[in-house]
């Protein structure tokens, strides 16, 4: 069979890797075969802007058969989004189906956290029912924050401040002590010299290879299913936190699927099977794609299954609009009779009467008749004028309201006294005296400072975020910075930072 065939076969009839064609064929030895698979993929290859933990770019190759497979997706999708718009709100179909979708994608977290949690449970979740949630299943309720979270702010842009927030809400914190993993994998395949498999990047290429992942996302013109692929590999490939990598990873694929058109569909798509089905696949194509660095790998595999999940949601719908159909079918009208009832009473009143039978009546002689007296007309009574009595007008009895009385005790309170504040006047002059004595300082952080300096006091990363309106990020980044300049002194004390002033001249 001639090489351009092998190529051609292996690429489009099945996008395999060099160990299937070696098994395929039966050959252990087929090095020129591959060379010209491979020159048959470059010629559709399109290199990404992020690169691996070697420093090598990734591609993915969109040859017809991947190409197709992109597009078929794609429409699955918009068909999808537009099947959702379709449904009704007045007979509850649109939170049947979110109720649906958000319950297939909680019963996978909890099925990768060993949790159990019936269907019934995750729906009171769902609705808020649900009060104090138990430890064994507060993952479910934390992932449930982050995934409304990701539903009302998909159109926001990607990045460290919107990955910082999911990543808080799946600690169920507000503020966070820690970001990015400070400490390497203990795993021995990343002791291997040769041929080595990393299972996490190194700590220093961390933050460096996320900034250069959130380019990839907010410049790319890739569609959105292949982008979200890509980011979910290139997450765990990272392995950027210390736990709940695979849910950040999974979050952020999902926001942009929302954020690139798809909207709150995008979140509500259950892709959270990847968390737990088919773990060994998942595992051989991620180490597939990073002795390669072609991303196609995993992106036809991520592609298929959310056509599986697309067809899913399909048969959710039919199924439910045929049980919507069959109620209103159904369903009995008490106001108007039935329709054997109608043609029983038509019957009835239509049916014609019977012939009367034949009476014999005996001639009788008539008698005749008196003419009747006169009527006597009665004598005329004098007419009586009864007066009727005067009825006095009660008038409601109105009940004075109780005044309470004053309070002759002066209440106590704990404090013996009443701490100093400047008022806004004295701190504005305050925050412009700092800014024009240290041209370092910025000007939120003047503001900030300027209305919390009073020596003793704490304060924390989340006053700043809430006086000045910024995410989290932002707000620990200017914290640490007046403690950089030397207007703070930063500790930790239950699980966050705290911030005092330092007195100065």
């Amino acid at each position: 069979m001639p090489s351009n065939e092998l190529a051609i076969r292996f690429t489009e009839g099945k996008y395999a890797t060099k160990s299937e064609v070696g098994k395929e064929l039966k050959m252990s030895m087929f090095d020129n075969i591959w060379s010209n698979i491979l020159n048959y993929r470059a010629s559709y290859n399109r290199y990404l802007s992020i690169k691996s933990i070697e420093k090598n770019q990734l591609v993915v190759c969109f040859c017809p058969s991947i190409n197709a497979l992109v597009n078929s997706a794609d429409m699955k999708l918009i068909r999808l989004m537009k099947e959702q718009s379709r449904l009704s709100v007045t007979n509850g179909e649109v939170n049947r189906f979110e109720d649906e979708c958000l319950i297939r994608c909680l019963k996978q977290v909890a099925a990768e956290h060993q949790c159990e949690a019936s269907d019934n449970y995750i729906r009171s979740l769902i609705h808020g029912d649900i009060k104090e949630v138990s430890p064994d299943v507060r993952i479910l309720s934390r992932y449930l924050d982050a995934l409304n979270y990701v539903k009302r702010y998909h159109v926001n842009t990607i990045d460290v401040d919107f990955l910082a927030e999911i990543y808080s809400r799946l600690l169920g914190t507000s503020e966070l002590t820690s970001f990015y993993r400070t400490t390497e994998d203990a795993n021995r395949e990343n002791r291997v010299l040769i041929d080595r498999i990393y299972t996490s990047a190194p700590v220093y290429l961390i933050e460096g290879m996320m900034d250069s992942l959130f380019t990839f996302i907010s410049t790319s013109t890739l569609s959105a299913a292949t982008k979200a692929s890509i980011a979910y590999y290139y997450i765990n490939y990272i392995r950027p936190f210390s736990t709940f990598s695979d849910e950040v990873a999974l979050l952020i694929a999902k926001a942009i699927l929302a954020h690139d058109g798809l909207s709150e569909l995008g979140v509500l798509l259950p892709l959270e099977s990847l968390l737990v089905e088919q773990q060994e696949e998942i595992t051989r194509l991620f180490v597939e794609v990073q002795k390669t660095c072609d991303t196609t790998y995993f992106v036809n595999f991520a592609l298929k299954q959310m056509e599986g999940k697309c067809d899913d949601l399909f048969n959710f719908i039919a199924e439910m609009k045929a049980t919507t159909m069959k109620q209103d079918f159904y369903r009995e009208d008490k106001s108007a009779p039935t329709q054997s009832v109608q043609q029983s009473l038509f019957d009835v009143i239509n049916e014609p009467e019977p012939a009367p039978a034949p009476v014999y009546v005996t001639p009788v002689q008539p008698t005749p008749v008196q003419p009747a007296p006169a009527p006597v007309q009665p004598a005329p009574q004098p007419q009586v004028v009864v007066e009727q009595p005067k009825v006095e007008e009660v008038k409601p009895v109105v009940q004075p309201v109780p005044q309470e009385e004053p309070v002759s005790q002066q209440e106590q309170i704990a404090v013996a006294y009443i701490p100093p504040a400047i008022d806004e006047k004295q701190a504005l002059r305050l925050e412009q005296h700092l800014l024009e004595l240290d041209p370092s300082l910025r000007k939120h952080e003047a503001r900030f400072y300027a209305r919390h300096c009073t020596l003793g006091k704490s304060y924390t990363i989340a006053q700043y975020k809430r006086m000045i309106g910024c995410v989290y990020e932002t707000a620990r980044t200017a914290m640490d910075h007046l403690v950089e300049l030397g207007y703070y002194r930063k500790d930790s004390s239950n699980k966050k930072f705290i911030y005092t002033p330092i007195p100065r001249k």
